[in-house]
Formats: structure tokens, C-alpha cells, sequence
């Protein structure tokens, strides 16, 4: 079964990081919004991972990952950014996020990404070191 990736970012904002995710052969919801996002998330059921844009119309990342922990879920969540700096990237995982991925979206690094926070959600739901691989 494909892992399971929602994009929450406006349309004009993720058509480059929807090809490379879907190259990566994952089963990708898209919305543009929170509020979209969580009709999504309560009708589709659980998503192992998010990537969330770091300016939403309805509010911010730090309201997307405060939804992502009150449902319980269980979804690892990586900010996406149009400029990526050491403040941001730090205050991103402060707070809980698995990581801070600055536009241009490259290939690789998004791949590394998503691997490695499918491992982590992996290793977190069944303790085993087992490796889930994307791409």
C-alpha cells in the first residue's frame, strides 16, 4: 500500500512539488487551505505524512501541525518555504515539525525528506528498523 501524503499549499505553489512527489510513487491528496485540509483528513481518514506551505490563506503552518497533533494522527508534517534560514528551519522543529524544506524544490532532498520521515513514522508505529523507501 503507497504511503499516504497530503499537500496542503495554494495551487499556483505546488506544481513542482506535486510532480516530485508523484514521481515518488505515493498516493498524494492535495488541498489548498486548513480548513480543506481538515475536511480531508476527517474524510479520508489518517495521512502518514504532510508537507504544509509555510503561508496559508486561513492561518499558518504552526495552526496545521496544532491540527495534526489534536487528531491524533500521528502524520509527521514538513513546512515548506519560499526562502529556508537556520531561524526558521529551528523554530520548525521546536515546535514539532519533522522538517523545513526551502523552495526550489529539488528532487533529491524532497526524496530524502519523505524517506526520512516515513522511516521515523514507521519506527514510531511498529518499533522495527525496517526501511520504507520512496523513489
Amino acid at each position: 500500500m503507497a504511503s499516504r501524503v497530503l499537500l496542503v499549499m495554494p495551487p499556483e505553489r505546488r506544481e513542482r512539488l506535486l510532480r516530485v512527489l508523484s514521481d515518488g510513487g505515493l498516493e498524494i491528496a492535495t488541498a489548498e487551505n486548513i480548513t480543506e485540509a481538515q475536511m480531508r483528513m476527517s474524510a479520508s481518514g489518517k495521512f502518514d505524512l504532510a508537507f504544509v506551505d509555510s503561508d496559508l490563506p486561513d492561518g499558518s503552518w504552526r495552526d496545521m501541525l496544532q491540527l495534526i497533533v489534536a487528531s491524533g494522527a500521528g502524520c509527521e508534517m514538513v513546512v515548506c518555504a519560499r526562502c529556508g534560514d537556520e531561524r526558521l528551519w529551528a523554530e520548525v522543529i521546536q515546535c514539532g515539525a519533522f522538517d523545513l524544506v526551502p523552495e526550489p524544490f529539488e528532487r533529491q532532498e524532497v526524496l530524502r525528506i519523505v524517506n526520512s520521515a516515513l522511516d521515523s513514522r514507521y519506527l514510531q508505529r511498529f518499533g522495527r528498523s525496517e526501511s520504507v523507501s520512496v523513489g
